[in-house]
């Protein structure tokens, strides 16, 4: 488990914060186009979240491995 961590907490911090991201992203769309309703982006605009989203819940995990250790 304790070796783990790192993967524990990237896939979770990805998995939360793609969720916000695409709420980000239908609220954006929403105050540009009042009429604009909920929905997921086009298949570039979504990779591109991912890729954003991923590399940072990649760097949260690899911090939080690293200061378990010092702990």
């Amino acid at each position: 488990m304790k070796k783990n961590l790192g993967l524990i907490v990237g896939g979770t911090t990805f998995a939360l914060f793609m969720g916000e991201a695409i709420i980000h992203y239908n609220m954006g769309r929403k105050k540009s186009n009042p009429e604009h309703k909920f929905g997921l982006p086009t298949k570039s605009v979504l990779t591109k979240l991912a890729l954003v989203v991923g590399i940072f819940s990649i760097l949260n995990g690899v911090v939080i491995q690293e200061v378990k250790k010092v702990m």
